[in-house]
């Protein structure tokens, strides 16, 4: 798809705050009409709706008189916010630049509570703080006008229009590109905090910015810097996550993105960088990874830990132009993951079978007996 469709017009739209949320997916926003027969205005992923008619609201509600465009929904997730919430904005403020834009929060928040970085995300697309309308209750929209999603989770091609929309972003926000020959994008820092990711990672962090490697952990610095070091790296190395979400904000860059996978054959947004970037690789680098089931549910595959498999992360670093085999120190590596998994164990209780299972992992590894003691209690 090269052109995105025009946008939509509904009159006398209710709409409504967010009800529930399964996972990414919530009840509440617009109530189109003919609701099961819309398929553009509703969240799609691989171009099939995914939500849910909400409610209609009871009683008198409040008439909004002024143009609203159909802003999404302000989720938490930075990675979901960017792929599939977020993307009818580039189209909506080119064709509707004047009118407010409509969004709800998940039913905990308030606009208030809402992390910076939502707030960030909206600033980059253009939205004008005073045209940005939170719905906290009901509402009838007279005049409601929305986009189709640019682009959207599933085997859906991104429009080129899409792409040249943002790139236009990128010009208008002046985005000046930082200028280096790799960058790496680590999740150093969230795996001893209870989060998904590479154990020991800070290790390889840190062995890389020794050698020259300029390292970037997106949850320390502006939107704006993210975006000038994806706009100027020759290459781009990621921890496999929610950042590579945020490097599609850029549009299409010459340059070569590589990705550490955390989660084997998970290809996180490959369908989206694709097209913005001259090569793309993903590299199998896990040697074994921890679960995290409980009495009450199943392991969370976002909150698995890896462990590296050193020589396939040497292979993945030598497409780079790294060689890492001068400067690695297992037993360094090893003490670095040891001090990650006790903080990630300690937030990760799990079932006894799920801690066997865990501990066959360290011991077929070579972590020793009493590290295996780590894996946390009983849930």
């Amino acid at each position: 798809m090269s052109a995105l469709p025009d946008m939509q017009l509904f009159r006398d739209v209710p709409v409504v705050p967010v009800a529930k949320a399964r996972r990414t997916v919530v009840t509440g926003g617009p109530i189109w009409p003919k609701f099961e027969t819309q398929v553009a205005a509703r969240h799609c992923r691989g171009g099939v709706a995914q939500d849910t008619a909400p409610r209609p609201p009871t009683g008198r509600i409040a008439t909004e008189t002024r143009p609203a465009v159909w802003g999404g929904y302000l989720i938490r997730h930075f990675g979901h916010l960017v792929a599939e919430q977020l993307t009818r904005l580039p189209q909506s403020l080119r064709d509707r630049p004047d009118d407010i834009c409509l969004f709800t929060v998940p039913p905990e928040d308030r606009p208030e509570t809402l992390p910076g970085y939502i707030w960030d995300v909206l600033d980059w697309h253009g939205v004008r703080r005073d045209r940005v309308v939170i719905v906290s209750d009901p509402c009838l929209v007279q005049t409601l006008h929305v986009a189709a999603q640019g682009e959207m989770l599933g085997q859906i091609p991104t429009a080129t229009e899409y792409l040249d929309l943002l790139e236009d972003r990128a010009r208008r926000n002046a985005l000046l590109p930082e200028r280096h020959r790799l960058v790496f994008v680590t999740r150093a820092g969230l795996v001893p905090a209870g989060g998904g990711g590479h154990a020991g990672e800070g290790y390889l962090a840190t062995l890389l910015e020794g050698l020259g490697v300029r390292i970037l952990d997106p949850g320390r610095v502006s939107l704006r810097e993210q975006l000038a070091l994806y706009a100027g790296a020759s290459v781009l190395l990621f921890s496999e996550g929610s950042a590579l979400h945020g490097r599609t904000l850029v549009g299409r860059v010459r340059q070569e993105i590589h990705v550490l996978r955390r989660r084997p054959q998970r290809n996180t947004a490959r369908l989206q960088l694709k097209p913005r970037c001259r090569h793309l690789a993903y590299h199998e680098t896990v040697a074994g990874k921890l679960g995290t089931e409980t009495d009450t549910r199943a392991s969370r595959v976002d909150r698995e830990v890896a462990l590296y498999d050193r020589d396939a992360l040497f292979v993945a670093l030598a497409e780079v132009g790294i060689d890492l085999s001068p400067v690695w120190d297992d037993t360094a590596y090893r003490a670095a993951a040891e001090a990650d998994l006790a903080g990630w164990m300690a937030a990760n209780p799990t079932t006894p079978g799920q801690r066997a299972v865990n501990e066959a992992v360290l011991a077929r590894l070579g972590l020793t007996p009493d590290f295996t003691r780590l894996v946390g209690a009983p849930a």
